[in-house]
């Protein structure tokens, strides 16, 4: 018996591609008829026989009912099998993470970039324990008693916290994720929960692009929208950003807010 005589008969199964529910087999190849599954719609146009990719003659496809498992023959085309979410990125098929590592690899991430910032905390807290605090009184909403020197020792501690928080989000998240090879477009919190993200060009992510993401997007720009949001509505700007970030729950490609600014996708690896 020959390859030929072993090859599933011809018909509809679920497309190993994943461009469509279901693809004509012709007895001998995958052909480019593909079609919704039954009861879902109209079916694609037939095409023309010389664009086709099997090299057998077709059959005359019928419309599909219940579709079938799919052709397990020697040398036929793997079957598709029902799986975790997928996106077409670069022409290169990737899984994509769900929402649920994303947010764990945020919370990590945000540990991480704390453990960071604390000891401009631990020192800024030294700077400001030294002041009197028994005579500091509040009259009128106005604070009296705190001399020009500890004035100067607070402010000074206040810029030693912005400039380690401003130090560390310039650096932590965007150089870890432009490390090159397999970690790239990696934080360390994405690395424990196996989680990456990927440009949808297909380049390595480098700093520029992780800096407009974590840092411009996702901090600067996330801030300003709550800012003013809460500033208007008193959490309407709260709800924005948690919209942002809860997005990947019904996006059909788990995209959110930042992933459709800066054109990236968060994959699985």
């Amino acid at each position: 018996m020959t390859a030929a005589d072993d090859s599933p008969v011809p018909g509809w199964y679920a497309d190993p591609r994943g461009e469509a529910p279901l693809r004509w087999w012709n007895g001998g190849a995958w052909t480019e008829q593909t079609a919704l599954a039954p009861g879902g719609g109209a079916f694609a146009p037939p095409v023309v026989p010389g664009e086709q990719t099997s090299a057998v003659p077709d059959q005359a496809a019928p419309p599909p009912v219940a579709a079938g498992p799919p052709p397990v023959a020697a040398g036929a085309p793997p079957p598709a099998a029902a799986g975790p979410t997928t996106a077409l990125i670069a022409g290169q098929r990737r899984e994509l993470s769900a929402w649920w590592p994303r947010a764990a690899a945020y919370i990590l991430d945000s540990l991480i970039t704390f453990a960071f910032t604390l000891p401009f905390i631990i020192v800024a807290f030294v700077l400001v324990s030294g002041i009197d605090y028994s005579s500091i009184t509040v009259v009128d909403n106005q604070i009296k008693g705190i001399t020009p020197a500890d004035q100067a020792v607070v402010g000074s501690a206040a810029v030693l916290v912005l400039f380690g928080a401003l130090l560390v989000a310039l650096t932590y998240q965007p150089i870890t994720m432009a490390r090159k090879g397999e970690q790239n477009g990696r934080t360390w919190g994405m690395q424990i929960l196996g989680i990456r993200v990927v440009r949808e060009n297909g380049a390595a992510m480098s700093y520029g692009p992780a800096l407009v993401r974590q840092f411009l997007v996702m901090g600067l720009l996330y801030g300003v929208v709550s800012g003013i949001g809460n500033a208007f509505t008193l959490i309407g700007g709260t709800v924005a950003i948690a919209l942002a970030y809860l997005w990947p729950l019904w996006d059909s490609e788990n995209r959110a807010a930042q992933d459709f600014i800066c054109s990236t996708h968060v994959v699985r690896d």
